[in-house]
């Protein structure tokens, strides 16, 4: 099955372009010369925020285990697999018409047979066309819901980048030695997740107007 090239290298870029993720990882940081200010009696000191300037996730992996990715595949496969049912038959049924067209040249005129031969030679083109059309179909079903995950995960992927500083986020294959901390494939399905049970919640919500009819009050 084809793949879109990913989009989140482009935006990922084109944010870094903008001076999205241009924070100076030491912005902020007291120099040699200059110490932080001591902090007031009973004030709390807040925790150093933790920088990782180059992040990777794995791509495939947040496709196959995160729900969205998860109900593409299987949207998908149960549309090639009704397909490839569908297929099945209708070569039987041809295979079956080619076998009767043969049992019955005996009785027919050379001409006819021919006839009847062309007729069923255009009948198969237009059915592996029509055929070949559906799986199509399908394919630019993947490549369209793919393209829609993609979106989400830039986004996802921006705004982990953004919390953590970095400056790059590369796709794993691309990385030759790494330290699995700068890893945030899990951070990214459970955004994902988060995002699919929120739209999900949205769905299910009644619109104004309806719903449980509030209960008049009670006149004493």
């Amino acid at each position: 099955m084809s793949l879109l090239r990913p989009l989140w290298m482009a935006g990922l870029f084109s944010l870094c372009a903008t001076g999205l993720f241009s924070q100076d990882a030491t912005q902020d940081q007291p120099t040699s010369q200059e110490a932080a200010p001591a902090a007031q009696p009973g004030q709390r000191t807040s925790e150093p925020k933790l920088v990782f300037p180059v992040l990777v996730f794995d791509r495939a992996r947040v496709l196959n285990q995160s729900q969205v990715g998860a109900a593409l595949e299987a949207e998908i496969d149960d549309a090639r697999a009704a397909l490839l049912t569908e297929n099945d038959q209708i070569y039987a049924d041809l295979e079956a018409e080619e076998q009767e067209i043969s049992d019955a040249k005996p009785t027919m005129t050379e001409a006819d047979f021919r006839a009847r031969a062309q007729a069923f030679d255009e009948k198969v083109t237009q059915v592996r066309q029509r055929q070949d059309e559906k799986a199509g179909e399908i394919q630019t079903l993947y490549d369209e819901g793919l393209a829609e995950i993609e979106q989400q995960m830039n986004t996802i992927l921006a705004q982990i980048a953004r919390d953590l500083g970095a400056v790059v986020v590369f796709e794993r294959n691309q990385v030759y030695l790494m330290n699995g901390a700068i890893d945030i494939s899990r951070i990214a399905i459970e955004k994902l997740d988060d995002q699919e049970g929120a739209q999900s919640s949205e769905t299910m919500q009644p619109s104004d107007g309806e719903g449980t009819p509030e209960t008049p009050p009670t006149q004493e």
